[in-house]
């Protein structure tokens, strides 16, 4: 519908809108959560696209019936000028319309490295700070049918289990957090701006939802109409009846890890190994992912970090210890256990630490680096000679006995000789000839020995200094894993 939109009696417009659902407006789950509610406080998210605008006047329509007290929400990003402020505007104009309290965010604008997922963790910051304030137990989000298999698709590409694949959840439950509801889970995108069209209510038309070079975008514009013609089905309904079987098998997990691992959900400070040892992976991972939630540190673990702690925990290995920031994960032959070394910062910071030959360190941005003394045997060696390693992900040093080594982020100034360098340069000039962006500069983890001077940065063959010579014997291997959510 047009951007400009003509005036509404918007209560003939929402109650010719809720004619248009008839008796099932809201999903089920969601529906059975609103009607057995203590709270009956919720903030509504909208965009002022037709998605969360037809979220809005169902939830202005029955709330009467329910007993609902609405709060709307409204987060602009700033990233799109005139328009993203009419956006707002226009939300605010519907705020007035129906006579509900109104909250408004903006993107900060010295906002570094904005992304899509920046752009999320903003909103959802923001939505959580306003529900907090207004008292609301839950926060009511647009997303229908149509976003289930774009967001599998986007899930599937990074690596997720089973809960992964179980988002977006109609009722979704967060220790600290609002309840996530999603009522328009089970309505489809067309069916929303046909009743919508219907019922004479105008929305907001976002221009970059035409972006194909936007990955959501081109999953729905391209690959998706691609996937339904090439198998004859419509996928999405497919996905979405995956998602329900995948919550129910997530659901069942977790209260299964429940009763075989309980002290992992009661905040307590050790974990026996020999009961973690007795559980499946699958049941592990959830419990491990509570226990460490429980303490304060699961933000900064990544998949892949996650993986190496289920495996070592589930494996032989009887002694190991994993840095997490300036916290330690600790497992010996009998338990599993945190030591603390401080405050535990995470995101998109990375934080000097240290670690010890043969520890595993997780850095505050999420990514890790494996350590491991080795011997070096033939193959190894001719590996290292031949160039086969990945200086992006891995880099052989010569061991020089030292008990500790330290990782931190850049800073200006910073020179680095790269094996086969003729010389030394500051390491701000290295990442412009590599096209390295700013923002990932600050990410990118600075190995250095004892003395300070930088011996590896992942992207780069390690330091000239430390380079593997023909009567090198004792080699240290690191190993770093990017981060990815978990």
């Amino acid at each position: 519908m047009g951007d400009t939109p003509k005036p509404v009696n918007w209560t003939e417009a929402v109650h010719a809108l809720g004619e248009c659902f008839g008796s099932a407006p809201f999903e089920p789950s969601v529906l059975a959560y609103l009607e057995a509610a203590a709270c009956k406080r919720i903030l509504v998210a909208c965009s002022g696209g037709a998605d969360s605008v037809c979220l809005l006047c169902l939830l202005v329509e029955r709330a009467p019936a329910l007993g609902l007290t609405l709060h709307l929400a409204h987060y602009n990003h700033g990233w799109r000028g005139v328009d993203a402020d009419a956006d707002a505007a226009f939300v605010r104009s519907l705020a007035a319309a129906f006579e509900l309290p109104y909250s408004e965010g903006r993107r900060p604008p010295n906002e570094d490295a904005f992304t899509e997922t920046t752009a999320r963790t903003l909103r959802l910051d923001f939505l959580r700070r306003v529900a907090k304030q207004q008292s609301c137990d839950a926060i009511a989000f647009g997303h229908q049918l149509d976003d289930v298999l774009e967001t599998q698709l986007q899930r599937l590409a990074r690596g997720v289990g089973s809960d992964g694949l179980a988002a977006p959840r109609p009722v979704a439950r967060f220790d600290g957090y609002p309840t996530h509801l999603r009522p328009l889970l089970h309505l489809r995108a067309g069916a929303i701006r046909m009743s919508l069209n219907a019922a004479s209510i105008p929305w907001r038309e976002d221009l970059s939802n035409e972006d194909v070079g936007i990955a959501r975008n081109g999953l729905r514009k391209r690959i998706i109409p691609d996937l339904n013609e090439l198998l004859a089905r419509d996928a999405a309904q497919g996905a979405a009846r995956s998602r329900r079987l995948l919550e129910e098998d997530a659901l069942a997990l977790e209260e299964l890890a429940r009763e075989r691992l309980p002290e992992a959900y009661s905040g307590s400070e050790a974990l026996s190994r020999d009961a973690v040892r007795s559980l499946a992976p699958a049941l592990a991972r959830r419990a491990f992912a509570a226990w460490l939630s429980g303490h304060g540190l699961i933000s900064s673990v990544s998949a892949s970090a996650m993986d190496l702690i289920v495996d070592t925990a589930l494996g032989p290995r009887e002694r190991f210890r994993m840095s997490l920031g300036n916290d330690f994960l600790v497992m010996s032959a009998q338990a599993l256990t945190v030591e603390r070394g401080g405050l535990h910062t995470s995101g998109s910071v990375l934080r000097a630490t240290s670690f010890q030959p043969g520890e595993s360190v997780v850095l505050s941005t999420g990514a890790y680096i494996e350590s491991e003394p080795l011997e070096l045997d033939e193959e190894t060696r001719h590996r290292i000679e031949m160039g086969a390693v990945d200086p992006g992900r891995e880099a052989y040093l010569r061991d020089t006995g030292a008990s500790s080594w330290e990782i931190r982020p850049w800073q200006p100034g910073d020179r680095f000789r790269p094996l086969g360098a003729p010389g030394s340069r500051k390491l701000k000039d290295w990442f412009i000839d590599r096209g390295v962006p700013p923002a990932e500069r600050k990410i990118i983890p600075l190995v250095t020995d004892h003395d300070g001077l930088i011996v590896w940065v992942p992207g780069f063959p390690p330091a000239e200094n430390c380079k593997i010579m023909p009567s090198t014997k004792q080699a240290l291997r690191l190993t770093y894993h990017a981060s990815h959510p978990l």
